[in-house]
């Protein structure tokens, strides 16, 4: 059975109690799997440094998590955008986007560009960027450029590093490999810990008594 983001709360909520939680318990559920989501986060984030002073320059497979989403139209600025369907870790050029293509082409992916893009090239040849279709992102956006006339996908696929905030799937898979399981435990329940030890105002400073 493969561990979801509250089954790894779970094993740090047991492990900072000392035994199984009462359901009075002052270490909330909910809250540790805030800690999880970063953990995870950090977790991919140090896998892709490692592997590049390895000499490998992707994403482990294992951390890529992947979306289908509808297409939508804003009509003030004349694009086709999607909305960004989960947060995800950020990496160098972008490449928390692992990749965006239309459902059935993975092997005709967007390019990914710039934002100011069109107006740094508007009227010369390489804003057609060979005829290949293209994003940018805003925020929680990804905008689509270089659609043919005519055409518009109805969903695309996005693939995340580390997407595991999607709003459809409260409660997703945490896949990661066996030598790692622990590692994600451990760091949840430090940043729990960590947090505890930072000092609680008790004092009202808007009293003027």
């Amino acid at each position: 059975m493969r561990d979801t983001r509250y089954m790894i709360a779970e094993q740090a909520q047991r492990i900072i109690q000392g035994g199984t939680p009462t359901a009075d318990s002052e270490v909330r559920l909910d809250e540790l799997v805030i800690f999880v989501d970063q953990a995870f986060g950090q977790l991919v984030f140090n896998s892709f440094f490692q592997n590049r002073q390895d000499g490998i320059n992707w994403i482990d497979g294992t951390f890529v998590y992947t979306f289908f989403v509808d297409v939508n139209s804003d009509t003030t600025r004349k694009y086709r955008y999607a909305n960004i369907p989960s947060t995800y870790v950020s990496l160098p050029l972008g490449m928390g986007i692992v990749q965006v293509s239309d459902t059935q082409s993975e092997g005709e992916s967007y390019i990914p560009v710039n934002p100011n893009f069109n107006a740094l090239t508007d009227g010369l040849l390489v804003n057609n960027l060979g005829g290949r279709k293209a994003y940018f992102v805003e925020n929680t956006n990804l905008y689509l450029m270089n659609l043919k006339t005519g055409f518009c996908p109805e969903k695309i696929m996005i693939k995340l590093a580390g997407g595991i905030q999607n709003e459809d799937e409260l409660d997703p898979n945490v896949d990661l490999p066996l030598n790692m399981q622990k590692d994600i435990v451990a760091m949840t329940v430090q940043l729990y810990m960590e947090q505890r030890k930072n000092p609680h105002d008790v004092l009202n400073d808007n009293n003027k008594d």
